[in-house]
């Protein structure tokens, strides 16, 4: 994955304009205290990311689609694997845990979309 790239400032969780400050005050996928504790400027070149009340619900739309491309194949899945000798009540309390597990990184990575859509890389840093 290149510096510069759009999909390198989501998956690495930074600023869109510099790719270097973190976009959570608590870096990384998997946290449990601090989810979504943003600071109010990137620590590196101060590109705001608090950009206007109510900004971040539009995130929202984002992890709905990424949702539905995820589960849909399991639920499909699981119901061609319902005719298997009930395979699937035995693995759907794995897809429940699966589909907890999975919401805080869903979270994180609507609003890091949303905030690249938003805002351009500068080279200048």
């Amino acid at each position: 994955m290149k510096k510069g790239t759009k999909l390198y400032s989501v998956l690495k969780l930074k600023c869109p304009r510099c790719h270097i400050g973190n976009l959570f005050n608590n870096p990384g996928f998997f946290v449990f205290t601090r989810i979504l504790e943003m600071p109010d400027k990137c620590p590196h070149c101060k590109q705001d990311f608090k950009l206007e009340p109510g900004f971040y619900t539009a995130a929202l739309w984002i992890s709905y689609p990424i949702v539905l491309l995820i589960f849909i194949p399991v639920i499909i899945l699981g119901y061609s694997l319902d005719s298997i000798n009930g395979f699937f009540k035995i693995i759907f309390p794995f897809i429940v845990l699966f589909s907890f597990m999975l919401q805080i990184p869903l979270m994180r990575i609507a609003r890091a979309v949303l905030l690249t859509m938003t805002i351009d890389y500068t080279t200048k840093w």
